[in-house]
């Protein structure tokens, strides 16, 4: 299998974090990833292509086409690597994090910052975030930050392995997890508050003001959405209508 990195225009990485972001559960990795693309106006630098992507030529407007590839862009103060899907298997998923890392790592990128979620039954409007790492100094500052160690688990897809392919590569590395609630990732939607404050603790790392208001009210829109399908559920199957407890919204 091929993977390989075709550079579309010059750019430096040295001493700037990567931001990674990938879609997963609840899209909070990729939604946070793109925030800081559109907000800060990246510039597309290089694209990853590989063979462990699905072969599909994507047609866009005109005619326009493409194969699915990961995409790394230059947002000034750091990098960002997203893409519209991952390889659907573990080589895959590996062999795209050791190319990507190998091509930057040389050019001395300095930390490496993804994005996931952290599915939980229930939720509160004041998500919290959770993180792991492989750098204790990195962890710490994070946790500074309002960020909560995790204590066990796996991380899954992208967003997780390529934490653990950074420290191959002596690059300090951390998964910043939004907490998702459960039915949001069931009903295949987005968690726009999970990422609001996945955004909001990378920002604060790297000294970024961003406005992220916007992101409630989409949130809103997605909860009233799913709280309206549970309902409708409910009422089919018969059983005893009940309000959500006022911590799931």
């Amino acid at each position: 299998m091929v993977t390989r990195v075709r550079v579309i225009r010059e750019f430096s990485a040295a001493n700037k974090p990567l931001i990674v972001g990938l879609p997963g559960m609840g899209r909070v990795g990729y939604v946070s990833a793109n925030f800081f693309i559109e907000k800060f106006n990246g510039v597309h630098v290089a694209d990853v292509y590989s063979t462990y992507f699905p072969p599909q030529l994507i047609v866009g407007k005109a005619g326009l086409s493409n194969l699915f590839v990961g995409r790394l862009f230059d947002v000034g103060n750091a990098l960002v690597f997203t893409a519209e899907t991952q390889p659907p298997n573990p080589e895959g998923q590996n062999e795209v994090c050791y190319v990507l890392l190998d091509f930057l790592a040389e050019r001395g990128v300095s930390t490496v910052l993804a994005g996931a979620a952290y599915v939980v039954p229930q939720v509160s409007d004041s998500r919290r975030v959770f993180i792991a790492g492989t750098d204790k100094e990195l962890l710490a500052t994070l946790m500074r930050l309002g960020a909560e160690p995790l204590s066990e688990g796996v991380i899954s897809g992208i967003n997780g392995a390529i934490v653990g392919w950074a420290k191959y590569y002596g690059i300090p590395a951390v998964v910043v997890l939004g907490e998702t609630w459960a039915p949001i990732v069931e009903f295949d939607e987005i968690d726009y508050r999970a990422a609001k404050r996945v955004v909001e603790v990378i920002a604060s790392y790297l000294g970024l003001s961003v406005d992220t208001e916007y992101m409630n009210v989409l949130a809103d829109r997605v909860e009233k959405k799913i709280l309206k399908a549970i309902s409708q559920a409910m009422k089919v199957s018969g059983a005893p209508e009940k309000k959500p407890p006022k911590e799931v919204m």
